[in-house]
């Protein structure tokens, strides 16, 4: 599948002639280049007037939603303090995206030598994946011209969503910690003797985790807020 692709398990070994086909390719990058390499080919694709032959540049992200406690300002700017002196914090929500494939970014284009050339010219791009020294070009006639790399296979673009739209996909909760981890307490309420205690289960729909801890020689659970507890490193 597309992991295979990533680890170089495929070379390419027909010319890149035109096809009016539009395929799936995946392209790497330097490490932190993902993101400005997919800006500069979109901008070169507008400016070109590409758009009918690089048609989709996609880096597949995985949307999490994480629930984190944060000290509260007031109207002047300042975190709010209660009366024992502590800070005031609530929950907040906050959503993050996480590269799927770090330092890879995938195309649909019509593959052919000149739109191979616009995406290499690329700064930060690398060049396809399925390609190497050894096999990304070669010489006809005294003429250099570019073999074609390998197209993600029908399975590999459901398997990873690209037609569906998929990346676009609801965030998703995401937890610190799972069942059997051991966690310490830091919120303001400690039920047990120890803050450091077990997780017992995960209720996700109420963003709560029930934990086991000691309390007067005996083993007992307690339901939390997840936010009140965090993983022991």
């Amino acid at each position: 599948m597309a992991e295979d692709l990533l680890q170089g398990n495929n070379t390419a070994n027909s010319k890149s002639e035109t096809a009016q086909e539009a395929k799936w390719y995946i392209v790497h990058t330097y490490s932190g280049y993902e993101n400005k390499v997919l800006t500069t080919l979109k901008q070169k694709v507008e400016n070109m007037g590409l758009s009918d032959q690089i048609r989709d540049v996609v880096i597949p992200v995985e949307k999490v939603r994480e629930v984190v406690r944060k000290r509260v300002k007031g109207k002047d700017g300042k975190f709010i303090r209660e009366e024992d002196g502590s800070y005031r914090e609530e929950d907040t929500e906050v959503i993050t995206e996480y590269k799927i494939f770090p330092s890879y970014v995938f195309i649909r284009m019509i593959m052919s030598d000149d739109n191979q050339n616009v995406v290499r010219s690329v700064r930060g791009c690398t060049g396809f994946v399925g390609l190497n020294m050894m096999n990304a070009t070669e010489k006809v006639d005294g003429v250099i011209i570019h073999n074609a790399p390998p197209a993600l296979s029908d399975d590999e673009v459901r398997e990873l969503g690209l037609e569906a739209g998929e990346t676009d996909a609801p965030a998703e909760i995401r937890f610190r910690f799972k069942v059997g981890d051991t966690v310490r307490i830091i919120g303001q309420y400690c039920p047990f003797e120890d803050p450091v205690c077990v997780v017992e289960s995960i209720d996700e729909e109420n963003n709560t985790v029930t934990v086991m801890g000691n309390m007067f020689g005996r083993r007992i659970p307690a339901d939390l807020p997840a936010t009140d507890v965090e993983a022991v490193q």
